[in-house]
């Protein structure tokens, strides 16, 4: 044994390599092991929980406003409530259900909305007045509630608790998990494996796996990457005995006032009151991104600021009167990593090989079980189980710059809580580095939209149009304008800036003969057709042989594919793996780096 706290004698070799023991690797380490893959290392810097999870809130929910990532909020819940019993370790797991709160009529569409998508997952979620609010958390003033979305089921967990639960049973299963042991140095091997470097040793490994919270950027740049995520500040107030919840016989259930921005929930005898400031007001912990995390941080507080909170504490008093005479014993200022656009970046990265990333968690808590179950099936089986192509890692490139990530994050905790319409577009950082020749001619024609860093026009002004990004949960101000241009290009014709989309040349003898293997329809001898790649799924691709005939090669092919998987679509081109026999080539004359601007 090389270093304090091992599970184990240390090891020279392992199939995969998780760094960083928060929850979510943690999960991860449990999760592989279970599955039967025994040769799974764990490094720690300093000691588990350390960063963002030794604080967190711990609340768990089955709600999120998209529909996949709904599915993994089910999947920790599930397993929460078995993990006690399976390790033998309290979790502190309660469930007393969670309501969110709707004190507007746009809050209330919300939620109608929301009501519609509660069948893609078995999750169970009501709609229900205030009245039946009330009854869930008799302490509320309802004077101003219209409405309420209840998830039974919800809760909170000791996030400590929970980690050394995942923790034990990751040992159980055969995982080795070392700390204090830091990682100082990442280098590639030739045959795609890599050499992790520790003070104690070095593990040579099949697979590394980010997975090291707010000191993710660092980790990546071992290797050449600048992840996008940054620290910010996040604040909870815990009070002390409140004697009206010491009353009750039962406890509260969570609550989410959405207009105040802020979640309450029940602590011991006690209330936690934790509020998400405006993008104005909320801190970010940039210089951590220019300088790095001070030596020694890990489980270590901000200072609090309890005046930079004051206007959600005033909202929280009116709609929870209690408060008001409630003694503070405790403020809790930490880091908690964002990203962007606040979604994870979960799954294998592309440019290098066998290195994998679980990072960006502005909710670890709840994502931890799910994404540590849905990694680890990708890993084991080469495919992940359902589609996340929302936490892809290589959603950004390099345009992706420290300002941009800056002014997203700062927007996206601000917007916390705000009305989720459909078809939502966010302003912050826009336009980055990528704008087409003809971005300023379009820009003021109409209402521009942004995918993977580009500006693209979503529809164009009409003289009496309604302008401007209106949303609504109703009919939106361009769905008239959006039915006139289809209109036009069924009619008559259209011209679609496409600039935001791969494009490749696929030519040679063999060409029809490789696409028609790859792709579910057969190719077309004129014209075009709309179709999937079979393998890896989640593709898609739109593709015309009629636009090359210039050239005087046999079966020339052009394809356009969508902006979200530009890289990835063409490391899938070149796969060695593919079972088809081919003296085809892919060209790619547009693209020299899919990272570049």
């Amino acid at each position: 044994v090389r270093s304090r706290d091992h599970s184990g004698r240390w090891k020279d070799t392992a199939d995969t390599v998780i760094i960083g023991g928060g929850c979510v690797g943690v999960s991860l380490a449990y999760h592989l092991a279970k599955a039967g893959m025994k040769d799974v290392v764990l490094l720690e810097k300093s000691e588990l929980t350390a960063g963002s999870t030794w604080h967190a809130a711990g609340l768990t929910t089955y709600y999120h406003p998209g529909i996949n990532i709904k599915k993994v909020h089910y999947d920790s819940i599930k397993l929460y409530e078995s993990l006690e019993a399976e390790t033998g370790q309290a979790v502190g797991f309660h469930q007393p259900g969670s309501v969110r709160i709707a004190s507007t009529a746009a809050r209330v569409d919300e939620m109608k909305y929301q009501m519609t998508r509660t069948h893609w997952h078995v999750t169970q979620q009501y709609f229900i007045g205030p009245e039946k609010v009330k009854e869930l958390f008799p302490l509320l003033n309802i004077d101003k509630v219209l409405a309420g979305l209840y998830t039974p089921g919800d809760g909170h967990i000791d996030p400590y608790s929970l980690t050394m639960a995942l923790a034990a049973g990751a040992r159980m299963y055969g995982a080795q998990i070392y700390n204090p042991a830091p990682v100082t140095a990442l280098s590639p091997t030739a045959d795609g494996k890599w050499d992790v470097q520790t003070p104690h040793g070095t593990i040579r490994a099949n697979r590394i796996v980010n997975s090291s919270g707010f000191w993710a950027r660092e980790v990546g740049q071992m290797i050449g990457f600048e992840h996008p995520t940054i620290p910010v500040h996040h604040q909870y107030v815990v009070t002390a005995t409140v004697p009206e919840v010491k009353a009750l016989e039962k406890e509260l259930a969570v609550i989410r006032d959405l207009e105040g921005s802020y979640y309450l929930r029940q602590e011991r005898d006690g209330l936690l009151f934790g509020p998400y400031e405006k993008m104005e007001k909320m801190v970010l912990q940039d210089s951590w991104v220019r300088d790095g995390v001070p030596p020694g941080f890990g489980k270590e507080l901000f200072e609090s600021d309890l005046d930079r909170i004051m206007e959600h504490v005033e909202m929280a008093m009116e709609m929870v009167p209690v408060l008001k005479k409630a003694d503070i014993i405790n403020i809790v200022s930490g880091p908690i990593t964002y990203t962007p656009d606040l979604l994870p970046m979960v799954g294998p990265h592309q440019g290098v090989r066998n290195y994998w990333t679980a990072i960006g968690f502005g909710y670890g808590v709840i994502h931890a079980g799910g994404i540590g179950k849905f990694l680890s099936d990708w890993i084991r089986n080469g495919e992940p189980p359902y589609d996340l192509i929302e936490c892809d890692p290589n959603r950004y490139g390099k345009w992706a710059d420290v300002p941009f990530m800056c002014a997203k994050a700062r927007e996206s905790y601000g917007f916390n809580n705000v009305v989720g319409y459909p078809k939502e577009e966010r302003f912050a950082g826009r336009p980055t580095s990528r704008t087409s020749g003809v971005y300023d001619l379009l820009k003021d024609q109409g209402s521009m939209g942004f995918h993977a860093g580009w500006e693209q026009p979503h529809w164009f002004y009409k003289p009496g149009d309604d302008t401007g990004y209106k949303p609504s949960f109703c009919r939106t101000n361009w769905f008239g304008p959006v039915g006139r241009e289809c209109k036009l290009v069924m009619e008559k014709v259209g011209v679609i800036d496409l600039t935001p989309f791969g494009k490749f040349i696929v030519k040679g003898k063999d060409s029809q003969k490789l696409l028609d293997r790859l792709f579910a329809n057969t190719m077309p001898k004129v014209e075009h057709v709309y179709t999937y790649v079979g393998v890896p799924p989640n593709f898609t691709l739109y593709i015309h042989n009629d636009t090359l005939h210039a050239y005087s090669l046999p079966f020339p092919f052009f394809l356009i594919k969508s902006s979200r998987r530009l890289y990835a679509g063409r490391a899938f081109s070149l796969r060695p793996t593919m079972n088809v026999t081919s003296s085809c080539f892919i060209a790619e004359p547009h693209i020299s780096d899919p990272f570049d601007t």
